[in-house]
């Protein structure tokens, strides 16, 4: 059986997937985390707030470093910051349908300036994007749009080298080809453009890819790659690939998050145990039990201590008359 790890393991050399995975990797190390323990900030005193600008500024200085990179990356870095910015406030504020208040933005973009000002002389790239009011949808349709392009770019220069392997994202450009086709009809009704700004979307259809050789032979069975079986190719659901490319990883049992919650699991086993021993009929029934088996034992051993005494007292006579033991001796 060939496993949807199988099937998009080469999807983490997409840029879009690797900039995902470095904007959610954990950090011990931040530079500018200090601006978030700053009073003038006010996040001191909100913990949940105060830990989502330890991340916010650990990313702030990710995109710091990409500054050199070519405009369509740093377009989608942007896109992509900005939907992670939605996306943990909503899980701190438990749901989508809670709006980012505007206090929240204003520490957020004086924290940014903050840092931009002082440590670079560089403009922040963002600024454009972050100033955009915008829906959480159009958000993650705008980011979504801007990762295709970015990754069809990527794909399309393996295509042209030696050893690209462009057939290696054969399933990624099938799975694509619907969500390019309403890629395209947005972004011609898209006169403000929210979702389509600095993309031509007319040069990025998949079938232009998938028609190339380089870039299909992997379906026949290439021998210069891994021979994927017939059926692992046939993924239509470009959702659910995209779930599958995001959201699935390894389990190292050597990780300390996953001995913590291996520890938390047994604890919480222990509780659940204790508290159902104290306070259900179940725990009164053992309670009974246990103190039923007790008096038994109890009494138990004191009918042996009685039935033991007389005994011995019936007896004792005989034990002193007993004659003395016959023991010969031998002069050496």
């Amino acid at each position: 059986m060939v496993t949807p790890r199988d099937r998009n393991r080469f999807l983490s050399d997409l840029p879009s997937y690797q900039f995902y995975r470095q904007l959610n990797n954990d950090f011990s190390e931040c530079r500018y985390c200090d601006y978030c323990d700053d009073p003038i900030y006010k996040f001191s005193h909100e913990i949940p707030k105060k830990i989502f600008c330890y991340q916010f500024v650990k990313n702030l200085e990710i995109l710091k470093e990409k500054n050199n990179n070519d405009e369509d990356l740093k377009n989608m870095y942007c896109n992509h910051l900005i939907h992670w910015i939605y996306e943990k406030y909503y899980n701190m504020s438990l749901g989508h349908g809670v709006k980012m208040t505007e206090d929240f933005t204003d520490k957020l973009n004086k924290v940014t300036n903050a840092i931009f000002s002082r440590y670079t002389s560089d403009r922040d790239y963002c600024e454009n994007v972050i100033k955009k009011k915008l829906s959480y949808q159009d958000i993650k349709k705008r980011k979504d749009f801007h990762d295709y392009y970015v990754n069809y770019k990527f794909i399309h220069r393996k295509s042209t080298e030696a050893n690209g392997k462009c057939y290696n994202f054969y399933d990624y450009l099938n799975s694509r080809r619907d969500f390019y086709d309403d890629m395209v009809k947005q972004c011609k009704e898209d006169r403000e453009e929210k979702y389509c700004e600095h993309i031509n979307y007319t040069n990025c259809k998949p079938q232009t890819l998938i028609n190339l050789p380089q870039c299909n032979n992997e379906k026949k069975g290439s021998p210069e790659g891994p021979d994927i079986p017939e059926d692992a190719l046939e993924v239509k659901d470009g959702y659910r690939l995209r779930y599958v490319w995001e959201t699935d990883d390894y389990i190292y049992f050597s990780d300390y998050r996953f001995i913590l919650l291996v520890g938390l699991s047994i604890w919480g086993v222990i509780l659940s145990l204790f508290l159902l021993y104290k306070n259900t009929p179940v725990g009164l029934w053992i309670k009974n039990f246990l103190k039923k088996k007790e008096i038994i034992t109890s009494n138990f051993d004191l009918d042996v201590e009685h039935d033991m005494l007389p005994d011995n007292s019936d007896n004792l006579h005989a034990n002193f008359e007993r004659g003395p033991y016959s023991v010969g001796y031998y002069p050496g």
